[in-house]
């Protein structure tokens, strides 16, 4: 999945530089939400990484919170739109974006020159596992701006930490949730299965 994404991550940019040759042709807007959309992923990795090393760990857990409450109100606005209660689990993508994609797309820039697919690992099985390279470095990264943050900050207020529990707690619920809705998708699908076959069964 990882190696699929920075595949299509090295297309997106290819033609994305391609096309930055006839921004100079395009409508205004359109021209700004190509720039908007190119530059998004640096902007952000910059903006997480300072957050992390320079920041306060209660400015951190906050930006995370709100990062799956976002998801998590789009989510629930796609379950009522559809009127199907499984896409809440959109709401993952959030944290995929930030824990995957990310790296994924550095990766696909700092690779743009291989032209190789990338996705095929049937002949060599390090194929299958370039993709974890720029998510371990990843996670390194904000690991260690975490722990640096941790070590140089005073402890924190009562209210900050009521706050840290309250929220701790909520998120675990909002995880028991997800396992709970999936286990019972699980359920219902497969205890559809003898039915039709019992139908069908019945009708020959």
């Amino acid at each position: 999945w990882l190696n699929q994404q920075t595949r299509w991550s090295k297309s997106y940019f290819r033609e994305w530089l391609y096309n930055s040759l006839w921004f100079h042709k395009h409508h205004l807007w359109m021209t700004y939400e190509s720039v908007v959309t190119g530059f998004f992923p640096f902007f952000l990795i910059a903006t997480v990484i300072q957050l992390f090393y320079r920041g306060r760990i209660w400015n951190i857990l906050l930006f995370l919170l709100t990062v799956q409450l976002v998801g998590i109100i789009k989510a629930t606005y796609a379950c009522f739109l559809r009127g199907n209660a499984e896409m809440i689990f959109m709401s993952l993508y959030s944290l995929l974006y930030m824990s995957s994609l990310l790296p994924a797309k550095i990766f696909a820039i700092a690779t743009i020159n291989k032209s190789g697919w990338g996705t095929s690992g049937r002949k060599t099985i390090v194929v299958n596992f370039i993709g974890l390279i720029p998510v371990s470095i990843w996670v390194a990264v904000l690991l260690g701006g975490l722990a640096y943050t941790a070590y140089c900050q005073d402890l924190f207020s009562e209210t900050e930490l009521a706050f840290l529990v309250s929220g701790a707690i909520l998120y675990g619920c909002y995880w028991v949730a997800l396992l709970m809705l999936y286990l019972a998708i699980i359920a219902r699908r497969c205890g559809k299965k003898p039915e039709q076959y019992s139908l069908a069964f019945a009708e020959v």
